[in-house]
């Protein structure tokens, strides 16, 4: 009992003895703190001034005093470490600044809350491994707090370095266009993955938000250049199946034109040169060519309309009209070409015929075959349309095509001369396509010669020749090539594939060697593994093996790609077969460490803790003895020791857990009641009364639950708890005097209303308006209890038909009612009344001690039918009712309900 005594400044029943003087020394009272602070002013030596500030600080604890503000922060270590009491260290501890202190309070203090406190407000990561290692094997608790939050801070700085690597990718991958879609998912995973990155994190969010923004924008130009791309078809489908004439959709559709033209000129250089954007202005011109087409049809159409109108107004032709019909230009399309040789055709009657010589007679002509003229003119409308698509093939089908038609070498009028047009045009276009075809390959051929020139990489040779060759397979579809120019493209690709080939013959050599040094390998460890005893064999030797298999293996260069296919088979059967042999010790040594933390874990039912302790220490020995065989998963490894260490350390904690307790519930006793003071305190600053009147309750009731830790405690709470207590009954009697003169006021207010219907009655005014504003004024009110507010309603219902007679009963009623309440509440009636307040005095007497006296009516009561009553004005009445409110209001009884 001699920390008590000590604590509450007593003395001891029995002063002791210290043992040595030293001991004496620490001991000493108020005084030999003060020469120990004089001698530390004077000390010049530093180790002397550490060990005075040592002394001093343990005196001071000794002595329950607090340190100075000057002492220097060493005299604050020492006390803190040397306080006898948790709480009053803990309060020193706040004061305390500097990581080096908090340390050495850290790992020095008495008290392990003490320590804890102090280590979790270091910041300095130095000072946390120095207290982490000293705290090892001291106090777990410490250690734990310490090793954490370095292993976050190590794991925050390894996040912070990965994202400022992120951080570059993603500036690179900006920097390229378009983007590669599928490392920014990567980068963007493994983002997500890191932990806090601080600034370096939040750059990387910023460059990716960046990039996803330029990908959405990426993408929805791709999908503005298949729009277009949609569109140009769509054009040039209208154009291709326009119906004559067509003169008023030029100007629509040379806008439109000009609108995809715009659209394909602003695409920018990454997506320009796809195959989409290509495509674009593949369409783009062949619309244009069709345009063209249409524009000279419809010049030309104009040019016969201009002929023919004058002939169709009764102009007179003569014998050279019908040749000038025949020599003007016709459109290209059948449609508008048919309407016009209708015309002239309906003409043809008026026009004079060209004469001619009488024939000879010839020979009788031989059958002919019966032309389709519809199928001809719709394969020369193919014919024209393939042609002027530029598609060679197709034209020169449709032209071997007409050939075959019946009657196809037998045309005559216009479809002879149509035909022949059309046939000269398939000509010049295959005379193009030669030429285009020779220039193609000749640009092939000096292409290859350019492979012959400077060192190449024999990769991109590799790439580069067969794609030459494709490409002059496929000018071949156009026609057959020049023997000479064949033979110079082969020769030139011969001699530059001449690397190539070397190349890969020294490819197969070394993969011809790496097939048997492989080969060479699999039978030596086949033949190593045979050999082996397993049930006496050295398995953390033949694991070391196992590695020094694969690392070798992995360090040979590949064979070729089916040889090695082959290798790996083999060489994964042999190491498949020393894994499984290491995967039965692992289970089976896995499986002997569950054992042990189940007996650990089940420790924690022993009721006996001596016992539970010693069996702990054994499960602790037969951990690792006998050694592991074979090296576990370190994963697997780890998991297992934190369930044996968590179950050991729940059994030794249950020591330390019993020895703190009662400090602890002490400390927490402490706190919960100063939080019930602070929670208290809290709500008295609200206006709710039945909240205060339930928290006061509450308050009381779990003040008078709970225990004081010290005497001190106990006096400074409960004075607070008295001073709260007394302030929440103080604000709770202001809050329903209040609420009482509101309902007062209402009453009042609502007499008044009444008042002035009545005294506008008695004064036979207009009561129309006067009770309108009355009737929506009392409606505007709120409600009062039923009974009151039945009362009132009566007198206000009443107020317009009151007599002078009812008005004069009231107010000897009034008076009556108000010397009641004068006498009930105890106050002054004026000394007129005085004659009348004895009757009344008298009268309240003997109805209360009557053997058939009615019960005495409440001062509430009276005051209600004071109000209902109809009253004229009086100022007399109404400063004497305002007196009764007042007296009323503070006389309610705090347990009536109101």
């Amino acid at each position: 009992m001699k920390w008590l005594s000590k604590l509450l400044k007593k003395p001891d029943a029995k002063p002791s003895v210290p043992s040595n003087p030293a001991t004496a020394k620490s001991v000493k009272p108020a005084d030999d703190s003060e020469r120990l602070r004089g001698a530390l002013a004077a000390a010049a030596d530093e180790g002397e001034r550490s060990r005075l500030s040592a002394q001093l600080g343990r005196a001071l604890a000794g002595q329950a005093r607090a340190p100075q503000a000057e002492d220097s922060p060493e005299v604050w270590v020492a006390a803190i470490c040397h306080a006898p009491d948790k709480v009053l260290a803990l309060t020193w501890l706040a004061g305390l600044e500097g990581d080096a202190h908090l340390g050495e309070v850290a790992t020095q203090a008495l008290g392990a809350e003490v320590r804890f406190a102090a280590a979790r407000r270091i910041e300095t990561n130095a000072v946390l491994e120095h207290v982490a290692q000293a705290s090892r094997d001291k106090d777990k608790r410490v250690y734990r707090h310490c090793a954490d939050l370095l292993r976050q801070r190590r794991l925050a700085e390894t996040s912070a370095r990965r994202a400022l690597e992120i951080a570059g990718e993603l500036r690179g991958l900006l920097d390229a266009a378009p983007l590669p879609v599928t490392p920014l998912l990567d980068l963007k995973k493994e983002l997500a993955t890191l932990g806090v990155a601080g600034k370096p994190g939040e750059e990387c969010n910023a460059l990716l938000e960046q990039t996803l923004t330029r990908l959405q924008q990426e993408a929805e130009a791709r999908r503005d250049l298949q729009l277009n791309q949609s569109a140009a078809v769509a054009l040039a489908a209208e154009c291709a199946s326009a119906a004559w004439p067509w003169n008023e959709q030029l100007t629509g559709w040379r806008v439109r034109l000009d609108t995809l033209s715009q659209a394909s000129a602003g695409l920018p250089p990454w997506l320009a040169d796809q195959a989409s954007a290509r495509a674009l202005g593949e369409s783009l011109a062949e619309i244009e060519s069709r345009l063209a087409t249409l524009v000279g049809d419809d010049e030309r159409a104009i040019s016969c309309e201009q002929f023919l109108a004058p002939l169709e107004a009764g102009a007179q032709p003569d014998a050279g009209t019908a040749a000038a019909w025949d020599a003007l230009a016709k459109p290209a399309r059948a449609d508008a070409r048919q309407v016009l040789e209708s015309r002239w055709q309906a003409l043809g009657a008026y026009i004079p015929p060209v004469a001619v010589s009488e024939p000879a007679p010839a020979a009788p002509p031989r059958a002919k075959p019966r032309v389709d003229h519809d199928a001809v003119r719709e394969l020369l409308d193919k014919l024209e349309q393939t042609i002027e698509q530029g598609h060679l093939i197709d034209a020169d089908a449709i032209a071997k095509q007409i050939k075959s038609t019946p009657g196809g070498d037998s045309l005559r009028g216009a479809l002879e001369s149509r035909w022949h047009s059309l046939q000269a045009q398939l000509e010049q276009l295959r005379g193009w396509a030669r030429w285009g075809t020779g220039q193609a390959r000749e640009q092939l051929i000096a292409a290859a010669a350019e492979l012959l020139n400077g060192d190449r990489d024999v990769a991109a040779l590799a790439r580069a020749i067969p794609a030459l060759r494709e490409e002059w397979k496929r000018l071949n579809t156009h026609g057959a090539a020049a023997k000479g120019q064949w033979e110079s493209f082969d020769t030139t690709l011969e001699k530059a594939y001449q690397p190539v080939a070397a190349r890969r013959a020294e490819e197969a050599a070394l993969q011809a060697a790496a097939r048997a040094a492989k080969e060479a390998l699999c039978a030596d460890w086949e033949a190593e593994v045979a050999g082996i005893v397993w049930d006496q064999a050295d398995l953390k030797v033949i694991e070391t093996r196992h590695a020094e298999m694969i690392k070798q293996w992995r360090a040979t260069p590949l064979a070729g790609f089916r040889d090695e296919r082959g290798l790996r088979k083999r060489f994964d059967t042999l190491i498949g077969g020393i894994e499984q042999h290491l995967n039965a010790a692992r289970a089976a040594e896995l499986e002997r460490r569950e054992q042990l933390i189940a007996e650990a874990e089940a420790l924690s039912e022993q009721t006996d803790l001596g016992r539970a302790m010693t069996e702990a220490k054994a499960l602790q020995a037969r951990w690792n003895h006998p050694a592991t065989p074979v090296r576990l998963k370190r994963r697997d490894e780890e998991k297992q020791w934190k369930r044996f260490r968590a179950a050991c350390d729940d059994v030794f904690g249950r020591r330390d857990a019993e020895r703190a307790e009662q400090a602890t519930q002490r400390q927490e006793q402490t706190r919960s009641r100063q939080l019930l003071l602070d929670t208290f305190a809290s709500t008295l600053t609200g206006a709710d009364a039945n909240g205060i009147k339930q928290a006061l309750l509450q308050f009381r009731a779990d003040w008078n639950a709970g225990k004081p830790a010290t005497r001190d405690a106990v006096d400074r709470l409960e004075k607070q708890a008295r001073d709260l207590q007394q302030q929440a009954q103080q604000l709770l009697d202001d809050l329903r005097n209040k609420k009482h003169l509101a309902r007062f006021e209402l009453l009042a207010l609502r007499a008044a209303l009444a008042e002035r219907i009545e005294a506008a009655a008695h004064a036979a005014e207009p009561l129309e308006a006067i009770v309108a504003e009355a009737k929506q004024a009392w409606d505007g009110l709120p409600k009062l209890p039923g009974k009151v507010e039945s009362l009132l309603a009566q007198r206000f219902a009443g107020a317009s038909s009151v007599t002078h007679a009812e008005l004069t009963a009231g107010r000897e009623t009034r008076e009556a009612l108000l010397l009641d309440l004068e006498i009930a509440l105890g106050l002054p009636s004026p000394e007129t009344h005085a004659e009348a307040r004895r009757k009344r005095q008298l009268e309240r007497l003997q109805n209360r001690f009557g053997a058939v006296a009615p019960q005495s009516l409440e001062a509430e009561t009276l005051l209600t039918r004071w109000y209902a009553t109809a009253a004229l004005p009086d100022a007399v009445f109404d400063r004497r009712i305002a007196a009764v409110v007042r007296q009323l209001a503070e006389q309610i009884a705090p347990d009536n309900g109101s």
